[in-house]
């Protein structure tokens, strides 16, 4: 691995470790939560939630781990800012609920710590200059018109979400499938506003090959909520009159297969590469 991209490979892996550890832990182990987490994840609901948002992060860190290409993970860099900097918002207007203690468990001291210095040290690792303007790859095709306004559509309405969690949670909370307390309504807002502006960023490229790696985690990340969808379906508010958690469903499902079709669409536009343009690309 050459160049300047090499210094995000062990930040990734820094990452990737970290959220895994977060993920298996609200997922399998709920029980612990509420006395050994950072905060009081509740209800199972949101420790879901926010578990299948580590799995997309585990692989987002893992995968930019392992991408020597700056030009293919550049997408990355604003999404990244938004998200981190909608959870540490989230810490420091709650930090009276954290579980601080003295310091046992560590883990609030280190949530902190973490969302201080993971955006901090990407701002000094990313590519500068010359290297970060480096020209897209031309190798996957253009970007379709419908896929690049689907991403913008799809920005919206993740901005739209994410900013009412933020600003307004009990109004948020009175329709959402689960019970939402303040707290975890701001986490949660750091999913829908980090996606807003990932796939804000990924409507800017021109080439499929610059963004495709981001097109299959958000799909990773749509597939993570479907299946606590499945798990959480039978504890959702169906009460007629109420048609929020049909909404949530709705939108988590078009998303994600919205997302798959735009994919394969775009793997079937890729422009094919000669036997002998292959040749001498190997030479």
């Amino acid at each position: 691995m050459n160049g300047p991209e090499h210094r995000l490979a062990l930040w990734g892996t820094l990452g990737g470790l970290v959220a895994a550890t977060f993920a298996v832990w609200l997922i399998a182990f709920p029980d612990t939560v509420a006395t050994r987490f950072a905060w009081d994840v509740h209800p199972r609901a949101a420790q879901l939630f926010i578990g299948a948002g580590y799995v997309f992060r585990t692989a987002f860190f893992f995968a930019i781990a392992r991408e020597p290409r700056w030009t293919r993970v550049r997408w990355m860099f604003w999404g990244n800012i938004v998200f981190t900097g909608t959870l540490l918002l989230a810490t420091y207007w709650h930090a009276d609920e954290f579980t601080w203690g003295q310091f046992v468990p560590p883990t609030a001291h280190f949530w902190i710590l973490l969302y201080i210095f993971e955006p901090v040290a990407m701002l000094y690792l990313v590519p500068k200059g010359e290297a970060a303007r480096a020209p897209a790859p031309s190798s996957g095709g253009p970007v379709l018109v419908w896929f690049r306004r689907f991403l913008v559509f799809e920005a919206g309405i993740l901005l739209m979400m994410g900013l009412l969690l933020v600003i307004n949670p009990e109004f948020a909370a009175a329709r959402w499938p689960w019970e939402l307390n303040p707290l975890d309504a701001r986490m949660v807002a750091a999913w829908f506003l980090g996606w807003s502006a990932w796939t804000g960023t990924m409507a800017f490229a021109q080439d499929w090959d610059e963004i495709r790696l981001a097109a299959r985690l958000n799909i990773l990340n749509g597939l993570a909520l479907t299946a606590t969808i499945l798990v959480l379906f039978s504890s959702f508010d169906f009460t007629p009159g109420r048609a929020h958690p049909f909404f949530y469903i709705l939108g988590v499902l078009v998303f994600t297969i919205a997302m798959l079709a735009f994919h394969a669409l775009q793997e079937r536009r890729r422009p094919r590469v000669t036997t002998e343009a292959s040749a001498e690309a190997a030479v």
